[in-house]
């Protein structure tokens, strides 16, 4: 009679169960980073979204939104405050409106995201800059994924 006595069974079983968990513990350290790219690209896609947003408003409350655009630097009327004038977001009609706005994202599909955005002068952009205080507002979006990491947006909007 031929076949596998009860001992080599016991020893195929434990050296398989040795080799398996070799494997399983090489391979769910790696399951885990995948997620990783997944969550980068869906913190890229809010926040390369959002900064769309903001730039395609004006640059100042008292900029012009129709012809002749006339700035608000020069009709020496820029508003000294950076922050909302409106009550609502929907209202939001130039950058720094969204100054200090923040959001914890609670459904959809970017559930588990939250975002905060500052706004502030920054004129300073090379040597050649004539630093008035208000030729350039800078934007900064802080995306925090569900895992806790942070990933940063920034951009400039002039005055011009």
């Amino acid at each position: 009679m031929k076949g596998f006595t009860l001992l080599e069974l016991v020893i195929g079983i434990v050296v398989f169960t040795i080799s398996l968990t070799i494997v399983l513990s090489l391979i769910v350290p790696q399951a885990e980073q995948t997620a990783e790219p997944l969550r980068q690209v869906k913190a890229a896609k809010l926040g390369q979204s959002l900064m769309n947003d903001i730039l395609s408003r004006s640059y100042d409350e008292n900029s012009d939104r129709s012809p002749p655009f006339e700035t608000c630097n020069a009709k020496g009327n820029c508003s000294s405050t950076l922050g909302p004038e409106e009550s609502s977001e929907d209202e939001y009609d130039d950058v720094d409106d969204y100054n200090g706005y923040s959001v914890n994202v609670e459904s959809g599909s970017y559930a588990g995201y939250s975002y905060a955005i500052k706004v502030e002068y920054d004129s300073d952009l090379n040597d050649t800059t004539v630093n008035d205080g208000q030729t350039f507002k800078r934007i900064d979006i802080a995306v925090t994924a569900p895992n806790e990491q942070i990933y940063n947006f920034s951009a400039y909007r002039g005055s011009y």
